[in-house]
């Protein structure tokens, strides 16, 4: 045991007391959920976006209430701008789009539409001196629409001509579901006094009701009501989503240094020295040690960070999963720790442990493949089985429980038993791939042959 520990501190200083070891764990979050928190700030940064269209309308009546709306719209996205930190005035502003835009709207120089008209406008927005192009066919607006019981919804909409619209980004463009949503006003309102309805009455008929969702209801000792609120939609979603990335990350910063660790040992010689010292178990299992000291010091700091950060915003977060999450972890860094180890004492080059690795790689990302289907149904057949299936247990079970359901008590048993054995399991077969493995030279062994390694007791 003295060695195991002598070799255990060893590397644990050589994993966390290094420049690497800081900027990994400060990257690390960076790279793998920045997007989630710069996207917005990026857009506004960027400012408000002049949009330039060109719209040729066949009815004659659009295009002037069309230019009305946007010159309204404009004038909210200026105002938007101004209180760009209150979220809310955003959103209620600007049709929850994603960031800043005005739109400019010209009539087309043409009174009826050619293909060479078409041609000229699209040369234009390549180069830029135009956004996009509308074409707003004149038999668009349907006052009369007759329906039956035997006219179904998708037949009415195919016989009522579509606008067109054209940019380099049409699939994507916030222009278009704007120019969208105000004709559909537009003709909406035409219908209606086409028909002799008011338009106000029609508006207020169409109020929604709110079905506001709201925890689980209880009483306390002394009979007080006490009830969960809703909570927020995103938070409800990426809250899990983090929990999990946050197991992926530990899991990997500490796995991946195991592999390199054996690597460089094994190329420089280093590992004959050691093996004098220490036998292939020993040396193993100290190094096993070391990463998951290390693995617990980058979640202490994670945690830490996590917390601070959650107070300033007023997140509440799971705390009472960590004891959890903690075990989990640790069992996860022995497990995939062992199988990396075990890779790289097989092979001679970092580019030769690729191929074993894809497999080891897709049993730990496993979880993130239907994570969301998970999120929206934590105790479904799908959740349940990730979560008794041991190389995706730490994750799947802490996807889990961050999402706040009430999972039965005995599927985090079962899983924590099934993930115990199982690590026992992989570290016992590693450890024979390892003892052979550290001392082979030459060329790198095939599948077939470290198999044979993990079943021979010699």
């Amino acid at each position: 045991m003295r060695k195991i520990f002598t070799i255990a501190g060893r590397e644990y200083r050589a994993m966390v007391a290094t420049k690497a070891f800081l900027l990994s764990i400060t990257m690390m979050p960076v790279l793998m959920l920045g997007g989630l928190f710069t996207t917005q700030w990026l857009n506004k940064a960027g400012g408000i976006k002049e949009r330039k269209i060109v719209v040729w309308d066949g009815t004659g009546e659009l295009f002037q209430q069309l230019r009305t709306s946007s010159i309204a719209f404009n004038a909210q996205i200026e105002v938007a701008m101004e209180n760009s930190n209150n979220d809310g005035i955003i959103e209620e502003q600007t049709g929850g789009l994603e960031q800043f835009e005005k739109y400019l709207l010209e009539r087309a120089p043409v009174s009826e539409i050619t293909n060479e008209y078409r041609s000229e406008i699209s040369e234009k927005i390549t180069k830029g001196e135009v956004y996009a192009y509308l074409e707003i066919p004149a038999d668009i607006i349907v006052e009369e629409l007759k329906l039956n019981e035997a006219t179904s919804l998708q037949n009415i909409k195919d016989a009522i001509p579509a606008a067109i619209f054209r940019s380099q980004d049409s699939a994507l463009s916030q222009a278009k579901q704007w120019l969208q949503v105000t004709l559909s006003k537009l003709i909406k309102d035409k219908r209606l006094a086409a028909s002799g309805v008011d338009r106000k009455l029609v508006e207020n008929a169409e109020i929604p009701i709110q079905v506001k969702g709201m925890g689980l209801f209880a009483l306390d000792k002394d009979g007080n009501a006490k009830e969960e609120d809703e909570g927020n939609v995103l938070a409800a979603l990426f809250m899990p989503f983090g929990v999990m990335m946050l197991m992926f990350m530990v899991i990997f910063l500490a796995a991946q240094p195991c592999l390199e660790s054996v690597l460089e040992e094994k190329s420089q010689k280093i590992s004959e020295v050691l093996l004098g010292c220490a036998n292939p178990f020993q040396l193993m299992v100290g190094k096993l040690i070391g990463v998951v000291g290390g693995s617990l010091t980058v979640f202490s700091i994670y945690i830490l960070g996590i917390i601070w950060f959650a107070r300033s915003q007023q997140i509440e977060i799971p705390i009472q999963i960590i004891p959890w999450f903690v075990v989990f972890q640790i069992l996860g860094v022995f497990f995939y720790g062992a199988l990396f180890m075990a890779v790289g004492a097989s092979v001679s080059q970092l580019k030769e442990a690729q191929s074993m690795l894809l497999p080891i790689w897709m049993l730990m990302m496993s979880p993130m493949f239907v994570w969301l289907i998970i999120v929206r149904d934590p105790n479904g057949a799908m959740a349940t089985g990730m979560s008794l299936f041991p190389p995706a247990t730490p994750t799947s079970l802490m996807l889990r429980m961050a999402t706040g359901q009430a999972i039965p008590i005995w599927q985090p048993i079962v899983g924590l038993i099934m993930m115990v054995v199982c690590t026992l399991f992989v570290v016992h077969i590693a450890g024979r791939i390892f003892r052979v493995g550290i001392l082979w030279q030459g060329k790198t062994p095939s599948i077939r042959e470290v198999f044979k390694w993990s079943l021979s007791s010699n």
